[in-house]
């Protein structure tokens, strides 16, 4: 998901504002697959496609001039990493738990320890397990299922860092063609864009991703053509996002036509509309947009093994699970006021006074000392 900084000192506050949104989208979902909630949001996993379109131009605004202009490609990664990790690490901490307390509670319905221990440790350096398991059968990252959409985020930020950081506009219009040539294919294999998040559809989340973040980098390309559309048109852009994600269609023909044109047209409608402020608590939400999506799936799995554990069985589907979203908003107020921005602040400051230190004296020198 985007996790850059506000971009262009609130030039575009509405991107910010609808990444909240798509992070919310997202909890209802996972609240209905994951935690037997109702299906309200059947397409809520394209948020992911959103994500990774406000992933591209977000780091275009921020970044890309800068490393035209020098900026070294270890800078920029150290910068990535420490926005993206601290958050990931926490979810991954309290899901890689919860898989190792359900491994001595529910044996017969886990994964063996050594092999719960193994994903836990690769999942939490945002790398995924390969192998199938008994409970988590393919999945890439058992211990924090968005982890997935993370890890081809850090992929394609730091490829585009390296090899696409100012190309031509051709160039760049010919992977995001050739993604969504991919994407269709693999699509028409799977029955479904829902990819990318186990072993078998690797090659849609690449997919997925390379689009998305294709089409991000294109829009901020052309924003300088974009008319001014103001609040009218981020009322546009808020209503049609909601519309794409809530509307039950399930059919593939609906997915593809929602990521590749409708999610699109969204952006562009957005950063049309600039610093428009639409969403009532969009800043807040916009804040909290990253820690609630790094966060919320081992809660919610939290949740829904203690009841299964207290033999006090699952949602069965009724509207009050819905509810599930605030403390899951309160829980990601937390995460971020007490751990991802000290965490943060903390190794932002480490490295600078890595990078400011007198280099160590010569071996030579050494010796004589």
């Amino acid at each position: 998901m985007s996790t850059g900084p506000n971009v262009g000192h609130d030039r575009y506050r509405l991107l910010d504002e609808l990444r909240g949104l798509a992070a919310v989208a997202v909890v209802v979902f996972h609240i209905a697959t994951r935690g037997g909630g109702p299906a309200v949001m059947p397409n809520g996993f394209l948020a992911v496609d959103f994500f990774f379109m406000l992933s591209g131009f977000v780091i275009a605004e921020a970044y890309e001039t800068r490393l035209v202009r020098g900026m070294g490609f270890a800078g920029f990664a150290r910068r990535r990493l420490i926005r993206m990790a601290p958050a990931a690490m926490l979810g991954t901490l309290v899901g890689g738990a919860y898989l190792v307390a359900r491994a001595f509670a529910a044996p017969a319905r886990s994964d063996p320890l050594p092999e719960v221990l193994g994903a836990n440790l690769l999942n939490l350096l945002i790398l995924p397990k390969l192998w199938h398991a008994r409970a988590t059968g393919w999945e890439l990252f058992p211990a924090n299922g968005p982890l997935w959409s993370l890890f081809f985020e850090i992929a394609v930020n730091l490829a585009w860092a390296a090899l696409l950081a100012g190309r031509s506009t051709r160039l760049l219009a010919a992977l995001v063609a050739g993604s969504a040539a991919v994407l269709v294919l693999l699509g028409l294999r799977f029955g479904t864009l829902h990819l990318g998040w186990e072993v078998m559809s690797l090659a849609g989340g690449a997919a997925r991703v390379g689009f998305g973040f294709g089409v991000g980098l294109l829009i901020h390309r052309s924003r300088g053509f974009l008319p001014r559309m103001g609040q009218g048109g981020g009322m546009v852009a808020v209503a049609a996002l909601l519309y794409f994600l809530f509307l039950p269609l399930p059919a593939l023909g609906w997915q593809l036509a929602v990521v590749l044109v409708c999610m699109p047209g969204v952006l562009l409608l957005a950063v049309a509309s600039g610093n428009a402020a639409v969403v009532p608590a969009g800043a807040f939400l916009a804040r909290l947009s990253y820690p609630l999506y790094a966060t919320h799936l081992p809660l919610i799995a939290l949740c829904a093994g203690a009841l299964k554990f207290a033999s006090l069985g699952g949602a069965g589907g009724h509207w009050a699970s819905l509810l599930l979203v605030l403390p899951l908003i309160a829980a990601a107020w937390a995460a971020l006021v007490w751990w991802d921005e000290p965490l943060r602040a903390w190794l932002t400051q480490h490295a600078a006074a890595r990078r400011n230190a007198p280099p160590p004296p010569p071996r030579a020198q050494l010796l004589r000392n």
